[in-house]
């Protein structure tokens, strides 16, 4: 496997795990605060590019990822990856979304907790009824990115 990485505009860095180069698919995205691997070039690095320039992961190569179809997690995959910029989701709405029962709510969270597509993938659109919720990464880094898709944390009072 190899890694590589790229910056973010969220002053931490974008880690891209690949079998045989990234050509071959992307295994897992993840958020570190150390840069390590390869530096992340050539057209993948132009759609990640245009991803940060525009503010719109919709602009990402999905075809890129290697989803799992066996996981129970594909649906939710698929579903939030088919979401806009600025939209917000509470667990148990997704859950019924998804699974048709808003009482799946902590199993979505906990799926959503081991998402391995960091970003691309955009559980930090999904929000306690009450909060802005949890983030693998720590809340801060989800208000830095809703804020970055043009969600007013400060009128949702997060």
């Amino acid at each position: 496997m190899s890694k590589y990485y790229t910056d973010t505009p969220f002053n931490i860095w974008l880690i891209f795990d690949c079998d045989n180069g990234y050509r071959s698919g992307i295994n897992s995205i993840e958020f570190s605060k150390k840069r390590f691997g390869y530096k992340l070039n050539s057209l993948s690095k132009k759609t990640v590019d245009a991803v940060f320039d525009s503010c719109d992961i919709s602009l990402f190569d999905y075809d890129m990822l290697k989803l799992d179809e066996s996981k129970k997690s594909f649906n939710l995959d698929k579903f939030l990856i088919s979401t806009k910029k600025g939209e917000i989701f509470s667990y148990s709405d997704l859950a019924f979304k998804v699974f048709k029962y808003k009482r799946y709510a902590r199993a979505v969270a906990s799926m959503l907790h081991v998402n391995p597509y960091a970003l691309f993938v955009p559980c930090h659109r999904v929000v306690a009824k009450n909060g802005i919720g949890g983030y693998a990464k720590g809340v801060e880094l989800k208000k830095q990115i809703l804020e970055w898709e043009g969600v007013d944390i400060k009128e949702k009072g997060w």
